[in-house]
């Protein structure tokens, strides 16, 4: 498997001899495959899975295997296996006691008594398989590039708009003081203060409103997303947790601060979660 970052959306496509193979992927949570092929190539259908799950592991990945123009094909049974199918199925039906005759379309219905006769297709199906995956990956892989571009930049943003709130956070105490008095002589007209007390209720409002530790596990959390980028082949459900607990500290602040620059932030640290949410959701 290609140790790069990939998307989980692409297209790839391979021709060999008469087989083409068109390979199409798109968003799922986990892998997903799909496989269309002839009824003649039906034996080599485990043999495709095994190559989709060596090369990807997430996404949905539907391969389209047909012949590219008409070739004769010669098909042969394998008369042994037909008849135990048959010998198993009479005495079935003997000791059931099951009406019916066991005719050929019962027979036609097991598929691995078909095979196809010549084994230069089986090269073929696995060169035009292989020249799609690749295909496929590469694709994967150039939008995995642009997916994990912006999202660095929206992480580069939310430490920006965090460092805001940190700085805003530190002249808050001040603020809270400054305005709890000013609301006091308001209230209390002439009668003198206690300074003391004062404090104390500045206290009380400031730890209510505290958010250091929203802070501090916010900058983890965006440590977390950059480590995670650089150094895993498989990020996406990683990243989705992580894109979650951002979501949570952020609310979190929004909730506890009453500051109109704190709220201005948040509202703009909101919008870059989401817009990492989504490109995470591409993401293998």
């Amino acid at each position: 498997m290609n140790t790069q970052l990939q998307s989980m959306t692409g297209y790839g496509r391979g021709v060999a001899g008469n087989i083409k193979v068109e390979a199409r992927a798109s968003n799922h949570k986990y892998l997903d495959i799909q496989i269309k092929l002839p009824s003649f190539l039906y034996a080599y259908e485990n043999d495709v899975r095994k190559m989709v799950k060596t090369q990807f592991s997430r996404g949905h990945i539907e391969l389209s295997i047909t012949e590219s123009e008409a070739a004769a094909v010669q098909v042969k049974i394998n008369k042994p296996l037909a008849k135990e199918y048959y010998n198993a199925l009479a005495s079935l039906k003997d000791e059931l006691s099951i009406a019916g005759e066991i005719d050929i379309k019962v027979l036609a219905s097991y598929r691995d008594i078909f095979c196809f006769e010549e084994e230069a297709k089986s090269g073929e199906l696995q060169t035009a398989v292989e020249i799609a995956l690749r295909e496929l990956e590469k694709m994967r892989i150039e939008e995995g590039s642009s997916l994990i571009a912006d999202i660095n930049l929206r992480v580069r943003l939310l430490s920006k708009y965090l460092g805001d709130i940190e700085d805003r956070r530190n002249g808050i105490i001040a603020d809270t003081k400054q305005r709890l008095c000013e609301r006091l002589k308001e209230f209390l007209g002439g009668i003198m203060i206690d300074e003391a007390r004062l404090i104390q209720e500045a206290a009380v409002l400031i730890e209510r409103a505290d958010i250091t530790e929203e802070i501090v596990r916010l900058k983890s959390h965006l440590e977390h997303v950059e480590k995670t980028i650089i150094s895993d082949i498989v990020v996406g459900k990683k990243l989705d947790f992580l894109v979650q607990e951002l979501r949570r500290e952020v609310n979190t602040i929004g909730s506890k601060s009453q500051d109109v620059e704190i709220a201005n932030n948040i509202i703009e640290m909101k919008h870059e979660i989401e817009k990492i949410k989504e490109q995470v959701q591409n993401l293998q």
